[in-house]
């Protein structure tokens, strides 16, 4: 069976020998070494680390983190309002983004304008997107698109409603807001507002059972219905 050493799985997937060695010892990877002490990764290991650290192609006159930046932007067609934001789904540092950001500006592939946006009031913000119809996203975009992101690890699913979905709830009591208690009431009013910010955030935080009981409520559409029964599927309890 072939093996890689470290140097040759950080070629591999394009980044550093040291990275894959953090990612080894904090996903706790049984690694067998060579007498010579040279790790020996198997291609399954090489596909973990893959997952976990991502993937990034050569991309003509762009860095990795550009790359990542431009890719991360790509899958994101609402646009994300801000650089933390951005950061968190490259799996970047913010302070390399900020730069990415920058260097993707000027070169025509994303484009930032002030937009108002609901966050629980208005508020404005700046939001990055990639011009999708310009020739110059046009063509990276095959290349761009075999950019791998690394994996995203979500925390503790939250127990309220977060602050920028409030203006969806405007005229209900702030009890109705916990997860805990008011599943069913909140999953019911995420698929009748049909907001998809939303029915994003209820997708990764509310449980099969409240978006069972809210299709089995009266006055929805069949389309909400089958909507609600979807996502009952997908919940995290149901994975």
């Amino acid at each position: 069976m072939d093996t890689y050493s470290l140097a040759a799985a950080a070629r591999s997937l394009r980044t550093s020998a040291p990275r894959i060695r953090r990612a080894i010892d904090r996903l706790g990877m049984r690694v067998d070494r060579a007498d010579s002490g040279v790790f020996r990764l198997t291609q399954s290991q090489v596909d973990e680390l893959s997952s976990v650290l991502g993937v990034t192609p050569s991309v003509p006159d762009l860095s990795l983190t550009e790359a990542r930046v431009l890719a991360a932007l790509s899958r994101s067609p609402r646009g994300v309002a801000s650089v933390r934001e951005a950061a968190r789904r490259a799996g970047t540092s913010p302070t390399a983004t900020a730069r990415a950001l920058a260097r993707l500006t000027s070169a025509g592939l994303i484009n930032q304008a002030q937009a108002m946006l609901a966050r629980g009031r208005a508020t404005e913000a700046t939001v990055y997107q990639v011009p999708f119809a310009s020739s110059t996203w046009l063509a990276l975009a095959p290349t761009i698109a075999r950019v791998q992101l690394p994996g995203r690890h979500e925390g503790a699913h939250a127990s309220r409603v977060p602050p920028h979905l409030l203006h969806l709830f405007w005229n209900v009591a702030s009890t109705q807001l916990d997860v805990a208690s008011s599943a069913p009431f909140i999953a019911r009013r995420l698929i009748t507002s049909f907001d998809p910010d939303g029915l994003a955030w209820g997708s990764q935080n509310l449980p099969a059972g409240a978006w069972e009981h809210a299709a089995a409520t009266r006055g929805l559409e069949p389309a909400q219905r089958a909507l609600a029964r979807n996502l009952a599927r997908s919940a995290p309890d149901a994975r």
